[in-house]
């Protein structure tokens, strides 16, 4: 099998992680509004990369596309929670053996109005069901210096992407989350 990254969502804020996974594959499928416009500016690295320009607005055509692709060994992701077709259907793109990261918001971890379970713990426990492949998650915090809090930058984001695919956990936090007042507005 074909060692093959799919790297979704991953063209701004996690274009470092992006480039160290398509460094690692032997072909990359980069998914983004804007994919067939992104360059790693490395003409060897950008040889091995397929462009696939989607939004989530159609999950079914994205799907279908992606699905000839597969099986994918790595699955980078940064997607949005309502995309829920397209959430509940990475795991079967990706190959046993295989790992899925997911990239989240803050907000993930957070149980719903009513005491419904957060998106995080969601698909932390549906993909506890899939033995075959490997499931992390990235959850992005903030960071507190100085009296004050700011946002993740772009590079630490990628570096808690990178770690995770270097040495998956179940959920690793970029940053932190505490005091959840205390989060940049």
């Amino acid at each position: 099998m074909k060692n093959k990254a799919l790297l979704l969502g991953t063209t701004g804020m996690l274009a470092a992680a992006a480039r160290h996974a398509a460094m690692q594959a032997e072909e990359a499928v980069i998914v983004s509004r804007h994919a067939d416009s992104f360059s790693f500016g490395d003409e060897a690295l950008d040889a091995k990369c397929v462009s696939l320009p989607f939004s989530y607005e159609d999950e079914p055509a994205l799907l279908a596309a992606l699905e000839s692709h597969a099986p994918f060994s790595l699955a980078l992701t940064w997607i949005r929670p309502r995309a829920e077709l397209l959430r509940a259907a990475l795991d079967a793109l990706v190959a046993p053996g295989g790992t899925l990261i997911e990239v989240m918001g803050s907000r993930s971890i957070l149980a719903g109005p009513n005491g419904e379970p957060s998106i995080a713990s969601i698909r932390a426990d549906a993909l506890a069901h899939q033995p075959d492949i490997a499931y992390a998650q990235v959850v992005l915090g903030f960071v507190r210096e100085n009296g004050a809090s700011r946002w993740l930058t772009h590079e630490e984001i990628s570096a808690a992407a990178i770690a995770q695919m270097e040495m998956p956990l179940p959920r690793r936090i970029a940053g932190t989350l505490e005091p959840w007042d205390a989060r940049p507005q």
